[in-house]
């Protein structure tokens, strides 16, 4: 029997923890992602929304230097969360965060984690399709008029459902990830496209750069970023899927895959933040950077259309994780029953496309739910790199393995704080509970609120 099953009741008995020193390697997938693919996946996964909202928040956080330097910071946790949680898929010889969770720390995690999946992945698939209706919608209403709402084949229910059946369902009944990469080339594309333009309508301002502060006034209105930070970099959720279907299962790849996938994303993500905020100036910063440009250029038209088509290259490996989490609940056999597998993907794929059609403003759940954002990064793969490290090293006698479980002990209080943080201002929103302060919390826009109304 382990250290770990006998020391303080760590881990249920029943758990059978591999006690191997070194992490186990999967075989080799010939059919699988190469370095170049896997960083597409990851970076596709990545960048998305958060995007148009980081203008709002090197505003609301107290200017350029605080919100660069917070980055900085949270990126070292990031990247070693990812690290992590690669590392533990490779000592417990899994393919999911679920599965890895449980075989580190038994059944219960497994409940815990997939539940926490499943509702995360759901709620961002409904995020992604009522961005896509909110695109087109603000398309025609620029270049059709507002009539476009009284023609039922233009109305956004009409434009939406086709859009996403077309776009999004056929990518959605892949059994492997590695499939998508392709996909996800023309959403790393999209979004390249989509700094391309911020940078050319700021700079094409003559009055370019407006007036903006450069520190905050205080620690407090730096943290502000922090929640917008863990949903702009949430990747984790899918990184041991998109580790598991490389070529080459290689923890050092997939290290330099996330170093560099995230050097992009930090790139991308403050590139649109300086160019927006000093667009607009200090405290006139809009929460979509899109829609506060006014003009009815062609480009500004292609990029609006290209936040839809990365919301199409995003939604099926978002949808991915959340089936294979929901089906591990109840133990089914994904890999080998097609049937269920396409079953269990139309009925999610038509819930949350009516729901998204249906409800009409769903920000505040959304807001509550991006708490786990937060146990993603920093929670689940502190709990992972603690369990893996007393795997190899019961005793400590490593100092290397010593500072790798304060890292871990670091990065879940780390998640600990953000989780709290984000639930509180989160909270603020859903009750209306009036506040002083300006926050920038998760996906705070106003999603779903159809133009014809």
């Amino acid at each position: 029997m382990s250290f770990l099953t006998r020391a303080n009741g760590l881990i249920d008995d029943s758990v059978e923890v591999p006690l191997e020193t070194t992490p186990i390697r999967l075989r080799s997938n010939p059919g699988g992602t190469n370095t170049i693919g896997t960083i597409f996946l990851i970076i596709n996964a990545t960048l998305g929304a958060g995007l148009l909202n980081f203008p709002l928040a090197f505003d609301q956080s107290g200017g350029v230097a605080s919100a660069i330097i917070v980055q900085l910071i949270f990126l070292v946790f990031i990247v070693a969360a990812l690290v992590a949680l690669a590392n533990a898929s490779d000592i417990t010889k899994t393919s999911s965060m679920p599965d890895t969770l449980s075989g580190l720390w038994g059944p219960k995690a497994l409940l815990i984690c997939g539940i926490c999946v499943t509702i995360y992945s759901f709620g961002c698939c409904l995020t992604f399709i009522i961005v896509i209706g909110d695109q087109f919608e603000r398309v025609l209403a620029t270049y059709y008029g507002m009539d476009y709402c009284h023609n039922w084949f233009l109305s956004r229910t009409f434009i939406t459902s086709i859009m996403c059946t077309v776009f999004i369902l056929p990518l959605s009944f892949f059994k492997r990830l590695d499939l998508l990469s392709y996909v996800s080339s023309i959403g790393c594309v999209t979004i390249l496209y989509v700094v391309w333009v911020i940078i050319y309508e700021s700079i094409s301002d003559p009055n370019y750069p407006k007036p903006t502060q450069e520190w905050p006034e205080g620690v407090n209105q730096a943290f502000q970023i922090i929640p917008l930070i863990c949903f702009a970099y949430q990747s984790h959720m899918t990184s041991i899927p998109t580790y598991a279907c490389m070529k080459d299962r290689n923890i050092w790849k997939f290290t330099w895959c996330a170093i560099i996938s995230m050097a992009v994303c930090f790139l991308c993500y403050t590139i649109v933040g300086i160019f927006g905020y000093n667009s607009f100036g200090m405290g006139h910063v809009p929460s979509d950077i899109l829609q506060g440009y006014s003009d009815k250029s062609v480009s500004l038209a292609i990029a609006i259309i290209a936040i839809a088509v990365k919301n199409f290259t995003t939604y099926p490996i978002v949808l991915f994780c959340g089936r294979n989490s929901l089906l591990g609940l109840f133990h089914a056999d994904v890999e080998h029953n097609a049937t269920i597998r396409a079953a269990v993907t139309l009925l999610w794929f038509i819930l949350s496309l009516v729901i998204a059609i249906v409800v009409s403003d769903i920000s505040p759940v959304i807001n509550l739910m991006g708490t786990l954002s937060a146990a993603f990064i920093f929670v689940f793969p502190g709990l992972c790199l603690l369990q893996s490290v007393l795997v190899k090293d019961p005793p400590l006698y490593l100092n290397k393995n010593r500072f790798l479980i304060f890292a871990a002990i670091v990065m879940t209080a780390l998640g600990g704080f953000v989780c709290g943080l984000v639930f509180v201002q989160s909270a603020e929103v859903f009750f209306n509970v009036p506040t002083e302060k300006k926050h920038v919390t998760v996906l705070r826009i106003g999603f779903g609120s159809s133009l014809c109304v």
